[in-house]
């Protein structure tokens, strides 16, 4: 007798133990199994679209597509749903298997019958040479198995590969910051992409995990009450004192120190820049400003592309020959005050926050290609009289077979909570400027 186990829900609808005999491979379980529960083999094929995999344990040991053909052996053969993540198995050790690939490996594989005797009988092969033809058709069968088997591999994670005459050398920038903070979500508070800490907060679209077993779910806070007794108490006026001390980037302080910020190195505190700074084998002036009265608004969806709204002509030269042109520093100045009101003007100041993103483009030369981006939150309370000036370093890859072309920048406003006088400009960017 050989013991089959189903695990989790396939157990639970189709029963967790089967027993077999003469079985000459875990394969042969597997489509017994299928022919046995038509809706477990649909399930098995359908699987993957839902972002669940399977693991085949023998002995305690994993199995690949290749070893399920091996020899049942005398331990139970144990199948387990897994959900998987978009890095497959983290373990590296106990290979997931995607169900369809486990049908393909039961039924296509040598002697499944797929060009067995009987097969080839179908169309006016002699019957005497059913031996021959059956070691015929189990070659076949074995190389077209092992075609479907890397075929629904790469359809189902398909891998991106670059043009060779542009192949990028190491790895650009490609930071997505955390989001605002605080307390008045609403206003602010912690864009998640998963439960990654107490504030379980979900932007539209975003895929959401499903979780097994015990868990500690945060919690947001709705709405807050300050109750102010003392008329010279600051937190009438402000939930706390206006300083620049208070700018933070992705939740970092951002101090006059060049240092990491959420995974993006940032400094405040650098030089104003004008037009006559530019130069474009070091750096460029941009000079837009996001904002009211301003070609750009202040608001979501706004947006500067220097290849778009200057037709390349004062874009930063790429070059490949120094290893300092790797860092590219892009300036910004926030004026007349960084902060929003819980209630209007005239009610108590919140921290403001502006997120946006960068991207750094190759565009001349060759196919246009992203060679860096980031998406950054920069957030504080400031008051009206005080601006900052402040920058982000972004690193960009070695492209082979490029050099001396545009860098192009483009800056989009992801979201926004500031006053309505507040201003953001995109200064300049260039080479080593923090």
């Amino acid at each position: 007798m050989q013991l089959v186990l189903l695990a989790g829900e396939l157990g639970e609808k189709y029963g967790q133990k089967h027993e077999y005999y003469n079985l000459q491979t875990p394969a042969d379980a597997i489509k017994l199994l299928c022919i046995n529960y038509p809706a477990l083999k649909n399930e098995l094929m359908q699987a993957h679209q839902n972002g669940v995999g399977y693991k085949v344990i023998q002995g305690g040991a994993a199995m690949n597509y290749d070893e399920l053909q091996l020899p049942f052996g005398s331990k139970p053969l144990l199948v387990v749903p897994v959900i998987m993540g978009s890095g497959g198995d983290r373990d590296g050790f106990l290979p997931i298997l995607f169900g369809v690939g486990l049908v393909a490996a039961s039924f296509l594989l040598p002697g499944a019958g797929l060009f067995g005797a009987s097969a080839f009988g179908a169309f006016g092969g002699p019957i005497a040479a059913a031996g021959t033809l059956t070691t015929v058709g189990t070659a076949l069968s074995a190389v077209g198995a092992s075609l479907v088997l890397s075929g629904v591999s790469s359809l189902l994670s398909p891998q991106l590969e670059l043009p060779k005459a542009n192949r990028i050398r190491g790895e650009g920038s490609n930071v997505r910051g955390p989001g605002p903070e605080g307390i008045t979500r609403g206003a602010s508070g912690n864009q998640s992409y998963a439960f990654t800490g107490p504030a379980n907060t979900a932007g539209t679209g975003t895929t959401l995990p499903v979780i097994y077993g015990r868990v500690t779910a945060g919690s947001h806070l709705i709405a807050a009450n300050l109750d102010v007794t003392d008329n010279s108490d600051p937190l009438q006026t402000a939930t706390q004192a206006p300083s620049l001390s208070t700018l933070k980037i992705n939740g970092e302080p951002l101090t006059n120190e060049l240092k990491d910020c959420g995974g993006i190195k940032s400094k405040r505190g650098v030089r104003e820049f004008r037009s006559s700074d530019t130069n474009r084998d070091e750096r460029v002036f941009i000079g837009k400003t996001f904002g009211p009265g301003r070609p750009q608004s202040l608001d979501e969806e706004s947006e500067y592309d220097s290849n778009a709204n200057s037709g390349g002509w004062n874009a930063l030269k790429f070059k490949n020959s120094s290893g300092k042109r790797k860092r590219i520093d892009v300036i910004f100045k926030i004026s007349k005050g960084l902060h929003d009101f819980v209630a209007g003007n005239g009610s108590t100041k919140i921290d403001g926050f502006i997120t946006y993103q960068i991207t750094l483009s190759n565009t001349t030369g060759g196919p246009d290609i992203d060679v860096a981006s980031a998406r950054i939150t920069v957030q504080g309370l400031t008051n009206a009289n005080q601006d900052v000036i402040f920058g982000n370093r972004l690193e960009a890859p070695r492209i082979e077979k490029r050099s001396g072309e545009d860098l192009d920048i483009k800056v989009e406003i992801i979201e926004v909570g500031v006053r309505q006088a507040t201003t953001f400009e995109l200064m300049a960017y260039g080479y080593d400027l923090l």
